[in-house]
């Protein structure tokens, strides 16, 4: 149940702050939809991933700039349910965006 509410939280603030980003701005919700899912999805990717290819790269270059040589350790495979939520958004998004627009891809 818990995993399942901080899906539907994640959902709803990026929600917010997709039409908190239309209101302020001339562009409406649904144009500016899926590159907010999407730039959404790249950031909580980056700061949510555990071993992933940006935290080796990242001890590499310190490791190469320090001469000091870390330990490594095994990547643990964790879900991470904020991202889940990012990645749902970015596919309703791009559904509802093609329904609403189905006129414009279809003629």
């Amino acid at each position: 149940m818990k995993n399942i509410l901080t899906v539907l939280i994640t959902m709803l603030v990026l929600v917010l702050g997709n039409w908190l980003v239309s209101f302020f701005t001339p562009l409406g919700f649904l144009d500016i939809a899926i590159p907010f899912a999407g730039l959404a999805v790249v950031i909580v990717f980056f700061f949510k991933s555990k071993g992933g290819m940006a935290s080796r790269h990242l001890d590499m270059s310190i490791q190469g700039s320090t001469g000091i040589r870390m330990e490594q350790s095994t990547p643990v495979s964790d879900r991470s349910y904020i991202l889940i939520g990012s990645i749902l958004y970015l596919v309703l998004m791009v559904g509802v965006t093609f329904f609403a627009y189905r006129d414009y891809f279809f003629n």
